[in-house]
């Protein structure tokens, strides 16, 4: 299928799923006249990337989370482990500036009767 179809069926923009391809994070072949060329798989890989980048994960955990689709090895799980270690990290650090900015802004918002 073609990338008007991905785009279509995953809700992924055409223009993110080059930049998918440009990163190999999902491929394509190419046909004579130089569209790409989609298959089924594609749809489904299309959203979990863009899920993944949805929730601020970096590019490489994202390639790390689809390399252990499958028959990946141990190495790789590990190694995604280890990459998660630090996501995990970097959303408590979030989730603790969210938490004050709402405090701050529930304060504001009383102090207003709203």
């Amino acid at each position: 299928m073609r990338i008007g179809e991905v785009s279509r069926r995953s809700g992924v923009s055409a223009r993110s799923l080059r930049y998918y391809e440009q990163h190999g994070l999902i491929s394509a072949r190419r046909e004579s006249n130089g569209y790409r060329e989609y298959d089924d798989s594609t749809v489904a890989r299309a959203e979990i990337v863009h899920m993944l980048f949805g929730m601020d994960f970096p590019r490489e955990v994202v390639q790390s989370v689809l390399t252990c689709t499958g028959d990946a090895p141990a190495a790789a799980h590990d190694a995604l482990a280890d990459q998660l270690v630090q996501v995990r990290s970097e959303l408590a650090e979030r989730i603790e500036r969210l938490a004050y900015t709402h405090g701050r802004v529930n304060a504001f918002l009383e102090e207003r009767g709203r």
